[in-house]
């Protein structure tokens, strides 16, 4: 059914119990789903385990080439390093770059085969209720998903059959704040979030405005940190086990299967390195999968050892959160009314614990399911949006995220060099541009001409372009067209202060690089 249908259908009809509306957390690592329970008037979960207590899902694809079928999730992580199988994983970083993948030697999209990851985890809906209709979807995305992802993830939506239903995508940010107030009286306030995901931590520190039926965010501090999310966590387990296995075989490195077995091992056994049991009792791991079989022992030290770097940047990072924000303002701890916890790295009990060393009981907010809040979120969110849910509406406000395209404007030709959606303090990789004309008058090849000039311009998202500043570029080394590389770079110093440096990169043996630079401070405003 088309969720407008729906929509505009009479509210006791829309109360059938076999409509559903959803609400999607399609994470890099993991991926969870929940519903709006109509009755109780609030979001639920649903189990993708069958059962086990493991509500969330890898968000993993693996193709069996013997058998010529996919299998996801779990079963992918579990069934690695037992055959000639390919696993394909960091399937949401890999959105809005055009990535195709081999797959029994034919290029596949990853579009496409997301698009198979969310027709299954979809199709769990089937399990609650046989005569299930999906009404809604709303799907969660991170922040920092540019057009070009939020496209590509839309045409996976479609691919899977679920073009009618997708409401919208939605940023994980609101979904947030939305399941919170849902639950929370608004009131103005400073509010933290952290979201522990898998590639890193995301930090920020927001406003929070009541505005009659709605709710105003606005950003205040908003940071991350890619060296302590859980997959560099697990990545160090697996070299711990990895090391534990090389002391009893007679080889120097693990073959390419090993190391996939070991990462299997280590998704079934790292919930117990992490959790209270092992402060009170030592695991004892089972190597079954080796030749031949031996067992090792972890205790409390051996985990404390482990998590110690993690607990240390991640207490200076949420430090930091309150600190460097927008306005260089003097923010204490307890100056925070709530500070809201999502996410898989919460699961950890030392991440809980440095949370718990830096703000109080009180303002903490914890749930059964951290990784599932933004799906829960996401389910409320989409109800609200067809009529069925009360609750405030969260709007957000981030001039830490910047609205317009930033590049430069030759024409009708716009090279971007940091594109909407991304955050300011991020580092920018340099663009490499390739000037199509002669520079300066070596004789013989082209006539005197002007000096180089770049035109730095902002592009709003129906493509218009407006000029920002002209970067004249004299004293270029003289070269003929096409042999002139420039390497353009683009830094911040705030949300609306940047420098351009253009250097020159020389072309080939015949044109090695020169000493050129130059910088040009632009406003953006």
């Amino acid at each position: 059914m088309h969720w407008k249908q729906y929509k505009n259908l009479p509210k006791d009809q829309k109360c059938d119990e076999s409509f559903y509306i959803i609400g999607l957390d399609i994470g890099n690592d993991s991926s969870g789903i929940a519903y709006f329970n109509m009755a109780g008037n609030a979001p639920e979960t649903i189990d993708l385990s069958g059962g086990y207590g493991k509500p969330s899902i890898p968000t993993v694809m693996q193709y069996i080439a013997e058998t010529k079928e996919w299998v996801y999730g779990e079963y992918a992580i579990l069934n690695r390093g037992v055959g000639t199988e390919l696993t394909l994983g960091d399937l949401i970083r890999r959105l809005g770059h055009s990535d195709y993948v081999d797959v029994a030697h034919r290029p596949m999209s990853v579009v496409s085969i997301l698009a198979l990851f969310l027709k299954e985890i979809l199709s769990s809906v089937k399990n609650i209720n046989p005569k299930a209709e999906i009404a809604g979807i709303v799907a969660a995305i991170p922040a920092y998903f540019s057009e070009q992802a939020q496209a590509e993830l839309t045409r996976a939506f479609k691919a899977a059959g679920f073009e009618r239903e997708l409401i919208a995508l939605v940023p994980d940010r609101e979904c947030v704040f939305a399941h919170h107030y849902q639950r929370n009286t608004p009131r103005e306030e400073r509010a933290l979030l952290f979201d522990y995901g898998s590639r890193e931590v995301r930090g920020g520190l927001y406003h929070i405005m009541p505005q009659g039926d709605s709710v105003a965010v606005k950003s205040i501090s908003s940071l991350f940190d890619d060296t302590i999310g859980t997959h560099s966590v697990i990545s160090d387990v697996c070299d711990l086990f990895g090391s534990f296995l090389l002391a009893q075989q007679s080889v120097k490195q693990l073959s390419k299967q090993m190391t996939e077995q070991i990462s299997a091992f280590v998704y079934q056994h790292k919930d117990m390195l992490f959790q209270k049991a092992i402060r009170t009792k030592a695991a004892k791991l089972y190597f079954n999968f080796a030749y031949p079989p031996f067992q090792q022992t972890l205790n409390q030290e051996d985990a404390a050892r482990l998590v110690k770097p993690y607990h240390q940047r991640f207490n200076r990072f949420m430090r930091e959160v309150l600190q460097k924000n927008l306005y260089e303002e003097e923010i204490r701890p307890q100056d925070i009314s709530a500070v809201l916890c999502v996410g898989g790295g919460f699961e950890m009990l030392w991440a809980r614990e440095a949370v718990g060393e830096m703000f109080s009981t009180a303002q903490v907010r914890y749930h059964k399911n951290a990784k599932l809040v933004t799906a829960e979120g996401a389910a409320l969110v989409a109800a609200q949006r067809l009529g069925m849910a009360e609750g405030p509406a969260v709007s957000l406000e981030d001039k830490h995220q910047l609205t317009l395209d930033i590049g430069l404007c030759d024409g009708g030709q716009f090279l971007p060099l940091v594109e909407r959606n991304a955050f300011w303090w991020q580092k920018h990789p340099d663009k490499l541009l390739l000037v199509n004309r002669a520079i300066g008058d070596p004789g013989d090849w082209t006539q005197e001409l002007e000096a180089l000039c770049l035109h730095l311009a902002r592009r709003t998202a129906s493509g218009e372009a407006f000029p920002l500043a002209e970067m004249p570029l004299p004293g270029l080394p003289e070269r003929p067209k096409g042999t002139t590389r420039l390497a353009v770079g683009l830094e911040f110093a705030s949300n609306v202060d940047v420098t351009v440096t253009v250097r020159d990169l020389g072309f080939g043996e015949m044109f090695p690089p020169s000493d050129y630079e130059e910088a040009f401070t632009v406003r953006l405003e």
